[in-house]
């Protein structure tokens, strides 16, 4: 799939497909769901297994708001949290529906949940407030509303690492005006996005870059052709494992925020 990026007012914006719900009923039909699954009931967490069991509260309710398949609402289930989840995109809530009907999930906007204030004590979103191009405000709004205070949420949204950094300080990537294809999504700096959290009540506590692999090899473009090689999966091996890439190059970043009194 062709992708622009822009490099503008110190992000990364990304012009690809716009990311509507039928665009991710697509994307997920694609995904191999037999083995999500039968990790997720085992309650595997993937990246999040330090992230979420360290931080979301052990009592009260848990939304996942833009849960796609659902996976990681099902493996909270598994280790005894109060989970569930939503998303817009109705013909994949429901085949989770059909699949899960034993699990609570339901199409919602996230954006305007219908509970009451102080619902949820824990909130988790993982790659969706940089697909709105007017920014993340209408998100942060309701997730603020709808948490308790001192509730925690986790938020990933992509990272402007230190390549994508070096790489728009050498101006490799387009120019503002450039772009041809409908908007997809924003890359943001740690800075920025975490001074949009406080501008909306929260209190950041913590911060995790993840997907080191996918961070660096979507800007180092030759990787894909020394993966070829002979020894080349030694390389990918070791970028896929490399805490020290993770650290450093993270394609997404999470952040753990605390509703703060106002």
């Amino acid at each position: 799939m062709t992708t622009q990026r822009i490099s503008a007012n110190g992000r990364l914006v990304y012009y690809r497909q716009a990311a509507t719900a039928q665009h991710w009923d697509s994307v997920w039909k694609s995904q191999d769901t037999e083995r999500l699954y039968a990790e997720a009931t085992k309650g595997e967490l993937d990246y999040y297994t330090d992230i979420f069991p360290r931080h979301l509260p052990k009592t009260g309710k848990i939304l996942e708001a833009g849960c796609g398949l659902g996976q990681y609402v099902i493996a909270l289930r598994q280790r005894g949290y109060d989970a569930e989840g939503v998303d817009y995109a109705a013909e994949t809530i429901r085949f989770l529906n059909q699949r899960f009907p034993d699990q609570p999930f339901r199409v919602a906007d996230v954006t305007a949940m219908q509970v009451p204030d102080g619902y949820y004590s824990g909130y988790i979103s993982l790659g969706v407030m940089e697909h709105l191009q007017e920014g993340p405000q209408l998100f942060l709004q309701e997730t603020h509303r709808i948490l308790a205070l001192g509730g925690i949420a986790c938020i990933s949204v992509p990272y402007l690492n230190f390549l994508r950094r070096l790489k728009a300080r050498l101006g490799l990537y387009g120019r503002p005006g450039s772009e041809t294809l409908p908007f997809y999504q924003y890359v943001y700096s740690a800075g920025e996005f975490t001074r949009i959290l406080e501008q909306h009540g929260f209190e950041v506590v913590a911060r995790y870059q993840y997907g080191g692999y996918k961070g660096v090899k979507d800007e180092l473009a030759w990787l894909t052709t020394l993966f070829n090689w002979p020894q080349g999966w030694r390389v990918r091996k070791w970028l896929m494992n490399s805490k020290w890439v993770n650290a450093h190059n993270g394609h997404m970043m999470m952040y753990v925020a605390r509703k703060a009194p106002k």
